[in-house]
């Protein structure tokens, strides 16, 4: 299995459309086999759901996530985990003990100020 964490130097990017890399891991039996950096770099905003799933990613992990990101992302059978933040190191070690979960019910329409709230926290893809 691949998930490709949307990357911010340590951190998940706030914002799985403006990342420029992804953290990508592969996982084995609950064990992480490698992790590498996978740059966005020369890939249009509204192409990364098909980038990814050219590296054959099965999970995305991010922050923030618009809903045309999040429709393409399952049109490619790639299970999103969004409204997460935190330490990459962590967020992994989260997930490979099943108590990460998708807290964040999406953004859309980045473009412009606007309010919304999700859980506690509220949005966070960093462009509010």
């Amino acid at each position: 299995m691949k998930i490709a964490i949307a990357t911010e130097g340590v951190n998940v990017s706030g914002h799985f459309g403006k990342c420029e890399n992804f953290t990508l891991v592969e996982v084995e039996n609950s064990t992480v086999k490698s992790k590498n950096n996978l740059s966005t770099i020369g890939n249009q905003h509204g192409l990364l759901p098909a980038f990814l799933k050219s590296h054959d990613v099965d999970v995305v992990i991010a922050g923030g996530m618009g809903d045309g990101a999040r429709q393409n992302l399952i049109s490619n059978n790639i299970e999103i985990i969004s409204g997460v933040s935190g330490n990459i190191e962590e967020v992994i070690n989260a997930y490979l003990n099943g108590s990460l979960e998708s807290n964040d019910a999406g953004c859309s329409d980045h473009g412009h100020s606007h309010e919304h709230h999700h859980g506690d926290g509220g949005c966070s893809c960093g462009h509010h």
